[in-house]
């Protein structure tokens, strides 16, 4: 079953076309990698697909039904997008960020143990505690890959996730890659972190805007 799906996707600034004619079908339960030079578009199509930007023509679908069609709120509860800043709340703790974030994404009542999310990210308790302001770029962006797992979502568009990480956290990630798409997700990641593409079920690559290449690992 195809997840998420773009058709003929272009985005262009200043009349200049920053993606062309993009195609690709993303089914459930695979994990994707976006390569591509530095300005080749990949956050721009990432944001697209997590539906934050809307497309100058051709269009995105989730299951089948166009983007525009579903209402923000369902939305937010289905993708997940880490973006290459982590995109907390400094003055609040990792605990306090995720609990903000899933109070506005999922709906009330819904449980969350926003303590063994960070732990399983690698977060000691004494450092859940404090304010992210006085963390490093790796527990950051640990942070962040909690808040993903917070979501619930089904589909995880993911920005150069290993920034910050060292080997240990690199370890993780791929496991909770590799745990989240057994689970049925669907992941696209995009990188310049040769350690990933192993990971792959499927590779895509932009250049200038386009789609040249799309081979499976």
């Amino acid at each position: 079953m195809t997840r998420l799906a773009a058709e003929a996707v272009g985005w262009a600034v200043e009349g200049r076309f920053v993606l062309v004619d993009v195609a690709l079908a993303l089914p459930a339960g695979s994990l994707n990698v976006l390569t591509g030079e530095n300005g080749a578009g990949k956050s721009t199509l990432l944001d697209i697909l997590a539906g934050a930007r809307k497309p100058a023509r051709g269009h995105v679908a989730l299951d089948g039904v166009p983007l525009a069609e579903i209402a923000p709120a369902h939305l937010a509860r289905r993708i997940a997008r880490l973006d290459h800043t982590p995109g907390l709340y400094l003055e609040l703790s990792a605990l306090e960020n995720l609990q903000l974030f899933h109070g506005l994404v999922q709906s009330p009542g819904a449980p969350l143990d926003a303590a063994a999310l960070l732990e399983r990210v690698g977060l000691a308790a004494r450092d859940q505690r404090r304010p992210v302001r006085g963390f490093s770029r790796g527990m950051l962006q640990r942070t962040a890959l909690a808040r993903v797992l917070a979501s619930g979502a089904d589909v995880w568009l993911l920005d150069e996730p290993s920034t910050g990480l060292d080997r240990a956290g690199c370890a993780l990630l791929a496991d909770v890659l590799a745990d989240v798409r057994a689970r049925g997700a669907t992941v696209l990641l995009a990188t310049h972190d040769p350690a990933l593409l192993p990971l792959a079920d499927a590779r895509l690559h932009l250049s200038h805007g386009r789609l040249v290449a799309a081979e499976v690992a």
